[in-house]
């Protein structure tokens, strides 16, 4: 019997996020839509966040964006239009230079097997900004003997 052989990552399945074009008021959250893990049962989740203003923002401010999970399936955790969302919910936070040009960071993060929301959080940069946020899910790497 010899050694397992480690597989590369599945083939990412993309995902509708519900955040595409969204305006973001200063100190304000945007809410995404249901993204149900449940049944795929993905272990990491890459991520493409483009976010521009129209006016350029204060710099040094901060841009955040976070991930709400549903244990149960109905209920998530806190954070919402009008709810700021709890410290370690947060998967990514960037400090947008002052300009109005396009920005965007791509990244990865493991995910849990359950239903969840992701949220953009424009923390304190003094202008609106436009935001869109691709994610695509895909199985960790596999093992076969």
């Amino acid at each position: 019997m010899g050694l397992p052989d480690y597989l590369g990552p599945t083939t990412a399945t993309a995902r509708t996020s519900g955040i595409s074009n969204a305006s973001v008021a200063n100190a304000s959250n945007y809410l995404g839509s249901d993204i149900d893990n449940a049944t795929n049962l993905d272990g990491i989740a890459d991520i493409e966040w483009i976010w521009q203003y129209s006016t350029a923002p204060t710099a040094s401010k901060t841009l955040s964006l976070h991930i709400l999970y549903s244990y149960d399936g109905t209920n998530y955790e806190e954070g919402g239009v009008g709810v700021n969302p709890l410290p370690h919910t947060i998967i990514r936070a960037v400090s947008p230079p002052a300009d109005t040009n396009t920005h965007r960071v791509c990244f990865s993060v493991p995910i849990e097997p359950y239903k969840f929301k992701l949220l953009v959080r424009n923390v304190d940069t003094a202008q609106t900004v436009t935001t869109t946020v691709n994610i695509k899910t895909r199985k960790d790497a596999q093992i076969s003997d």
